[in-house]
């Protein structure tokens, strides 16, 4: 088996690939949303460690990064989850079989 050459690779990158629009856009949308993810966890963990001493309510920022944090990270971990079942074609991508040992039979 060759390797494609270097003329072969940059012809290949002129061709248009068969991604529908829709699926282009949600993977900026799902980049995005994972940067947002780490922030979101960095945030977290430096507004725990440095804001102990601020009080809000009667709870420390600490606590409050926490119970808005959390909650927010799991909604957009839950987003892209639910974003990648709507937009991207996974149907036919799918090789692993349902019932293994039922399909060996």
């Amino acid at each position: 088996m060759s390797k494609a050459s270097f003329i072969e690779r940059i012809t290949a990158m002129d061709k248009p690939d068969d991604v529908q629009e829709t699926e282009q856009i949600w993977r900026t949308v799902r980049a995005f949303l994972g940067l947002m993810r780490v922030v979101i966890f960095i945030l977290i963990i430096a507004i725990a460690e440095l804001m102990e001493e601020f009080f809000i309510g009667k709870l420390s920022l600490a606590i409050w990064s926490l119970i808005i944090g959390i909650p927010l990270f799991i909604l957009l971990s839950v987003l892209i989850i639910m974003g990648n079942g709507h937009f991207l074609d996974i149907e036919e991508k799918k090789t692993a079989v349902l019932r293994p040992i039922l399909k060996r039979k």
